[in-house]
């Protein structure tokens, strides 16, 4: 893990800038998760992943994932003390240390996130950040009730996993 890392409003007004130059450079919203389904296009020939609304595999969401994925990068190898490793700290006390047990905790995981986000068409962050960007007054009080539920749950997840 990352002992030394960038501060958070950093990031924040990195997603905030690339929310907004998007919409105004493109009209359209920030969508993290139609991103994902765009590129299950590039493996994928079902028509789930090929709707109109996702402008094509080859569309500006898909190299926003590459994006994430080459930021987050650029992000680790630039702080102090990158040392990776397959340590996730509580993860591990609650699950252990076998690798195999990770990837079915992390997979099974994963797949139930994508699974409501597409039912829900769109995840919890999608719908603050975009959905606020929209200027959406409904985004900006569910965003208060995603957060107003999500710290005592995480206190209390902490607090039984014997963290706190």
């Amino acid at each position: 893990m990352i002992e030394q890392h960038w501060e958070f409003w950093v990031g924040g007004l990195g997603i905030a800038s690339v929310a907004f130059l998007i919409t105004i450079l493109t009209g359209k919203f920030l969508a993290i998760t139609k991103g994902f389904v765009s590129l299950c296009g590039l493996i994928s020939k079902k028509p789930v992943f090929h709707q109109k609304d996702l402008d094509g595999v080859f569309g500006f969401r898909t190299f926003f994932i590459f994006g994430i994925v080459i930021g987050g990068f650029l992000a680790a190898i630039t702080s102090d003390g990158w040392n990776p490793s397959f340590d996730y700290g509580m993860f591990d006390q609650i699950y252990g240390n076998s690798l195999l047990i990770k990837a079915v905790v992390l997979i099974i995981g994963g797949a139930f996130w994508g699974y409501g986000a597409r039912l829900a068409d769109g995840c919890t962050s999608g719908n603050s950040i975009a959905g606020i960007s929209k200027g959406a007054f409904a985004s900006v009080i569910v965003s208060i009730a995603f957060m107003a539920s999500g710290i005592p749950a995480t206190f209390l997840i902490n607090y039984l996993a014997g963290a706190l």
